[in-house]
Order: C-alpha cells, then sequence, then structure tokens
C-alpha cells in the first residue's frame, strides 16, 4: 500500500495523529456529525503512515530452523544503582549456557552495571565464553525481546513512538470488539479497564519510549534504524515457517488491531503494512491470533516449526477454579473462576486462528502463572550442529515431563535447559521470562 509520509517526520506528525484523533471521536459522538468530513478525517490519518525503511527483511525465526548462534541480552543495575540478584542470576546463566553450546553473547548495558559484568566474566568458568560488551549512554531495559527485532539483513528495527492514551486506546478497543461474547458483559468492563488484574497491555516499551532511546543510541554511533510500522512488542511475534518451510510471522490481534485503530485501516492493510517491512509476499503469511490469554504470544505458545505450534491447554485450571467458586463461593473464588474462563475462551480462538490458517496445533498445559512457563524461551544451535531450547526453570517433575515432549515426543531438540527456579519464578513475578530476556541471531 502507498505511504504518504516519512519516518523522519513520524515523530514531528505525532501531535497531528493526536488531533486528528481527538477530532474524530467527538464528531463521531455527534448525532449531527458531517459523514464524509468524517471520512476525510479518518484519510489524513491514513496519510501518517510512515514509509518503509526496513529493507524488507524478515525478523531472524524463532523456530529451531532459525539457526540461532548468537543470543543478545541487556543487563542494569536498579534505578538506584543497586546490583539486583536476579539480573546477576541471569548473566550467570546466560554465560554459562552460551559457553556451554559454543555461541557468542552480546551484552547491552550502561555506566557501572559494565564493572558486574566485566568482574562477572572474568572468571575462570568463562574462559571460553565468546562475548562483547556494548555499553549505552541511555538506560537499558531487561527485556530485550521486545524493544528490537534483528533482520536477516543485519539492520535493526524499533517501534515508532506513540502517544501513550491513543495506543491504549486503540488496543483496549480491539479487545473490547472481540472479547464480547467470551466474558458476561460486568466482568468484560472490569477487564477491559484493569487489564493488570486480567491481561495487561502490551505497551511497556511505548511507555517507557524504549524505541526512543534504541534509536537515539544508533544515532550517536551513526547506525540506521529501521521502524517497525505496525505497534508489535517483540513477544507478541513469532517468526517461523509453514508446513511446506514457506517463512510466516504469528502476530496477536492487541497488535493487529491497535494499528488499524491508530491509522484507521482495516485487518488485511495492517498485514500489507507487515509484509511491506518484512519483505512477505502475500497477507496469508501474516498469521493473525488472538492472544491466548496472555498480554504477549509467546507466553502462550511456542512454534516448534514446520506448521505446528504448542497452545496452552488450561482446561484443567478453569475445571478446578469453578468446582472452588462452588464449594467456596466468595468474590475471590468467582473471579479466579472468571479470568480462567476468560483464558480458556481467548486460548480456544487462538487455536481456531491458527487451524484457519493452516498450522497443525496441538495442546498442553506449559503454564502456570508464576510457578512456571515454558513456552517463554529460545531455540539456539549448539557448536555440535543440534539444536537445543532455553526456558525457564520450574517445578523438577514439570521440567521432565516437558523435556520429555520437546526430546522425545516431538523430537525438535537435544535438550532443554532450564534457568535456575529461583531467578525464573522471581522474573514471572515480573511477567516476563528468559525469552523475554534474549532475543537470537544467526550472526
Amino acid at each position: 500500500m502507498e505511504n504518504l509520509s516519512h519516518h523522519q517526520t513520524a515523530q514531528a506528525e505525532e501531535p497531528l495523529l493526536d488531533v486528528l484523533h481527538d477530532k474524530l471521536r467527538k464528531m463521531e459522538r455527534e448525532a449531527d456529525s458531517n459523514i464524509e468530513e468524517i471520512e476525510l478525517i479518518k484519510q489524513s490519518i491514513r496519510e501518517l503512515l510512515p514509509n518503509v525503511d526496513t529493507g524488507k527483511a524478515l525478523p531472524h525465526k524463532k523456530t529451531p530452523s532459525g539457526r540461532i548462534k548468537v543470543l543478545h541480552m541487556s543487563y542494569t543495575r536498579s534505578q538506584t544503582n543497586e546490583l539486583i540478584e536476579t539480573e546477576i542470576d541471569y548473566l550467570k546463566f546466560f554465560a554459562r549456557t552460551v559457553a556451554e553450546l559454543g555461541l557468542k553473547l552480546e551484552i547491552l548495558t550502561n555506566g557501572k552495571s559494565r564493572k558486574d559484568i566485566e568482574e562477572e566474566l572474568a572468571k575462570d568458568e568463562y574462559k571460553t565464553l565468546e562475548y562483547r560488551i556494548t555499553e549505552s549512554q541511555f538506560s537499558v531495559w531487561k527485556w530485550t525481546e521486545d524493544t528490537v527485532e534483528y533482520l536477516q539483513n543485519g539492520q535493526a528495527a524499533i517501534l515508532n513512538q506513540f502517544n501513550e492514551k491513543l495506543l491504549q486506546w486503540a488496543m483496549t478497543e480491539g479487545r473490547r470488539h472481540r472479547w464480547r461474547g467470551k466474558i458476561d458483559p460486568e466482568n468484560l468492563e472490569e477487564a477491559l479497564q484493569e487489564d493488570h488484574l486480567w491481561i495487561p497491555l502490551g505497551i511497556t516499551v511505548n511507555a517507557l519510549k524504549m524505541g526512543l532511546k534504541r534509536e537515539c543510541a544508533a544515532q550517536v554511533k551513526r547506525q540506521d534504524m529501521g521502524h517497525i510500522r505496525a505497534y508489535i512488542e517483540g513477544g507478541n511475534m513469532i517468526t517461523g515457517e509453514d508446513i511446506n518451510g514457506k517463512p510466516v510471522i504469528i502476530i496477536g490481534k492487541d497488535a493487529i488491531d491497535a494499528t488499524t485503530y491508530i491509522y484507521q485501516l482495516n485487518r488485511d492493510d495492517v498485514r500489507r503494512i507487515i509484509c511491506e517491512d518484512f519483505g512477505l509476499k502475500s497477507i496469508e503469511q501474516v498469521i493473525c491470533v488472538e492472544q491466548p490469554g496472555q498480554f504477549h504470544l509467546d507466553m502462550g505458545m511456542l512454534f516448534i516449526g514446520n506448521g505446528v505450534v504448542i497452545v496452552n491447554d488450561s482446561r484443567e485450571s478453569l475445571k478446578d477454579a469453578i468446582e472452588m467458586a462452588e464449594i467456596a463461593p466468595c468474590l475471590t473464588t468467582e473471579k479466579m473462576a472468571a479470568k480462567l474462563r476468560l483464558q480458556y475462551q481467548l486460548e480456544e480462538e487462538s487455536t481456531k486462528d491458527l487451524e484457519a490458517a493452516g498450522i497443525q496445533v496441538r495442546r498442553e498445559k506449559l503454564e502456570n502463572n508464576v510457578l512456571y512457563n515454558f513456552f517463554n524461551g529460545e531455540f539456539v544451535e549448539g557448536k555440535d550442529g543440534c539444536n537445543y531450547y532455553i526456558t525457564n526453570g520450574g517445578p523438577p517433575e514439570q521440567q521432565e515431563k516437558f523435556e520429555t515432549l520437546m526430546v522425545k515426543e516431538w523430537k525438535v531438540v537435544k535438550k532443554v535447559i532450564f534457568s535456575p527456579k529461583d531467578a525464573a519464578h522471581k522474573s514471572l513475578q515480573e511477567r516476563g521470562g528468559v525469552g523475554c530476556r534474549i532475543k537470537g541471531t544467526q550472526n
């Protein structure tokens, strides 16, 4: 589709986008508004879509065929410059794992945080580790997965910055229309207004201006940075391949619908934008799926390659919650049952969306809130040429069950590598895990 503005002016045009949306919503509320004038405003909004500047290259695949050999991570101290035990634990875990598998580690950090890295990695146990430290003059964020896309042409791409209220409104409106009928009206409004208590909106990259910080850092080094025009935080996009080996990108409908509302487009328009950004030939290669009861896809589904996706199955958890609400009826048990009912309904919808696109779906219970989450991880290729999967640690019996599935039943990896259980628990309490902390590239 034709784009009439350029990314270099996108930030300058943001206030105009906000003004146009304010005017549009005001006119849509007025009964005597001129329909032609409303359409003109919508057209003006559509014309603010930036031009393509990504080189039209595919992101690195997150399936085993991605052949990932370099892991990118971020390390930082607290805002008060204090060392955080969980962050050090993950630095150690990633460094040991990368050294063991013969990979490379790229670490983004800033300020005094660099000293922690150098002191830790100077130890003998890391003598075979191949790593590089990049120091930023700006703050860094530990959730590396969501802040940047590394493309197969060697370029990186970040998200454009939007007005926070506009983005929140757009994503919420998408949920409002999609979730009707999946939850009773009273709970629907609560889920939309109190999203942090139900299913959080995936808009943190925008809220913390991480895209702008990445871009500023790139400008200091005189590096080019592309822009993803749809609002897709990394964890809500999974690049892989269908059963015939053709590249496909699975994207959560929060991202799709947020973009449709922001730029007054339809879903197929947004799929075309994504095709242009990432060099895909057909919109059928962009698979839009309902959020599987999670704010990002990588917390509730796992693309194991060759057109096969594992989607969470909370059926038994819902059954238990309903029974508890019946045995001990109160606001707490009834609300828990309502939340799980919504999660299960959304998982079912995700499954239907994937199957309609020709993806084979298998259902497994691979997450349990902060206790464990095996959906969230990274496939890598070791120095022996075999595939491995790095994910969050959990209860030993659950780890054993998952590794049996991955190694013996699905036959997708040689071994599953689990992070320390305590570190995983603390990280999941912050709504992120191993797959949120690292991002892979081939070189």
